[in-house]
């Protein structure tokens, strides 16, 4: 072995004991960072990269392009509704005799019966298929189906069972699972402890600090007091369990903006602040 000269050696120690360490740079955290584009229909390479996350109808986007953006470091939220049904999917002839009411504001769609076997078997395979094609997870969405049940007398509690079943089985076939809405159900179902909240990865809600006041002319207002507390409530809860929470605002004024960006900052939720409800 060759020797390290003694002078070397003493030197070698003095200067590694008393030099500092340099600080670390940490690099800031950004709540900004979720883009909802459900009503995008083509491909966008450049506008989705400042993003983590993205909602997005999946079918709309190449393979290639959601490979790419993947690899970037954009994790897709597939688009899945789990509670209601569209007329212009593919598959509403096969699940229109399951719908049991119009849905207010969207003419095009239905509230769904999701106690039905053959839906929840569905919702699970669109799940998976999804993932197949690089999907972090799904957007499940119109889970306030719970809560229309529950206004029309309707078993409301087989809706809640139903729900809980399909949200556990497409967690349990690995895919990330970000509800939105059903503040209600999640409010009920933390009040029976129970445990559907272990399959959930994030919690999303739309309108907390601002309101759609017309879906024809596209305009806005602020969200009632209660309403926006009651949401807020049900958010905090969802991030006490530790899950992530996204919000989703619509509005155009910049004292709201500011609002929205503020307190979500603070919570250390995310967001995504549209200006059209096409969410284009």
């Amino acid at each position: 072995m060759r020797k390290i000269p003694t002078i070397l050696l003493i030197s070698f120690l003095l200067y590694g004991c008393n030099k500092k360490e340099e600080p670390k740079e940490e690099t800031p955290i950004s709540y900004d960072d979720y883009g909802a584009f459900l009503g995008r229909v083509i491909d966008d390479y450049d506008g989705f990269i400042k993003y983590k996350y993205v909602a997005v109808e999946l079918d709309e986007y190449a393979d290639t392009t959601i490979s790419r953006l993947t690899k970037r470091g954009v994790n897709f939220l597939a688009y899945l509704n789990v509670g209601s049904l569209e007329n212009y999917r593919d598959y509403y002839d096969d699940y229109e005799s399951f719908t049991f009411k119009d849905y207010d504001n969207w003419p095009n769609e239905r509230w769904m019966n999701v106690t039905n076997s053959s839906w929840q078997d569905f919702m699970v395979k669109l799940a998976a298929d999804f993932k197949d094609r690089g999907a972090f997870g799904v957007y499940l969405d119109n889970v306030d189906v719970y809560s229309i049940a529950k206004e029309d007398n309707m078993d409301y509690v087989a809706y809640g069972k139903a729900l809980k079943t399909i949200i556990s089985r497409i967690s349990e076939a690995g895919v990330k699972v970000m509800v939105n809405g059903g503040a209600e159900y999640f409010d009920d179902m933390n009040d029976q402890a129970d445990n559907v909240f272990d399959s959930i990865w994030a919690y999303h809600q739309e309108e907390v600090f601002s309101l759609i006041d017309d879906y024809e002319e596209n305009t806005f207002v602020t969200q009632e007091e209660e309403d926006k507390a009651y949401y807020q409530e049900i958010a905090s809860m969802m991030k006490s369990k530790g899950k992530e929470v996204f919000f989703l605002e619509y509005t155009t004024d910049n004292t709201l903006k500011e609002t929205i960006k503020t307190f979500c900052k603070e919570k250390q939720y995310h967001y995504y602040i549209a200006d059209d409800i096409e969410l284009k």
